[in-house]
Formats: C-alpha cells, sequence, structure tokens
C-alpha cells in the first residue's frame, strides 16, 4: 500500500482528518476485504470513530462504527448493514414496530380498565 493509500489521501481524505488501517490485532480489515474487496476501514481523528467505506461506490462511507475497537462486532455489523440484507432487515423492523405497538396498545387498555375503576 503506497503512502498515499495509508495517510488516505488516496481516498480523497486529508492525513490530518484520520487514516487508513491497513491491519489490525484481529485481521478485521482483511476479514473485511474478504466480504467486499472494495471495504478498508478509516480511523477519523475527528470523530474518534472507525468508518468502513467502499472503494468501489462514489460515496465511499458505508457505516460509522459505534465501537472503540475492531473486533467481531465489525464484522457482524458490517454484515447485517449489506444491501443483500436489506428486505430481511426492513421485515425484522416491521416486526418489531408491530410487536411494541401492540405493547403500547395493550398498555393503553390497562391503563383506561384501571382508571374507570374497571367497571367496563
Amino acid at each position: 500500500m503506497s503512502k498515499a493509500e495509508r495517510s488516505g489521501d488516496a481516498y480523497g481524505y486529508h492525513a490530518l482528518t484520520g487514516r487508513v488501517i491497513e491491519d489490525d490485532l484481529f485481521g478485521i480489515c482483511g476479514r473485511l476485504k474478504s466480504i467486499d474487496d472494495g471495504y478498508f476501514v478509516f480511523r477519523n481523528y475527528k470523530t474518534g470513530r472507525f468508518e468502513v467505506h467502499n472503494r468501489k461506490d462514489a460515496s465511499t462511507l458505508c457505516l460509522v462504527l459505534p465501537y472503540d475497537e475492531l473486533d467481531e462486532r465489525t464484522v457482524r455489523r458490517v454484515l447485517a448493514t449489506r444491501v443483500e440484507r436489506a428486505a430481511e432487515a426492513v421485515a425484522q423492523m416491521e416486526r418489531d414496530n408491530a410487536r411494541l405497538s401492540a405493547a403500547r396498545v395493550a398498555a393503553a387498555t390497562e391503563k383506561a380498565v384501571c382508571g374507570a375503576g374497571g367497571s367496563i
């Protein structure tokens, strides 16, 4: 990897804003490349966060990781947010929202019954 790639300059990032992470203790960067060879990890100095980018996209940012270190959670998060899983993710969100809505209706009904003195 060239010096420009390491600093992030090759990807449109200035070295003062962060740096591209080439390798890490747990091999997470390599595992991400095995998922998609366009993935790279960028450590953003301004936010203190790791970012996963894909050089194949015009807008390279794929996601900002909520973790302080690169580990198995990173791989799981990237796999969970891939386009191929979009339909599954939307279906899961709809199931979760339906469950939450039913719980709110049940709680409101219970509150209404208790507030009416249980005489409904």
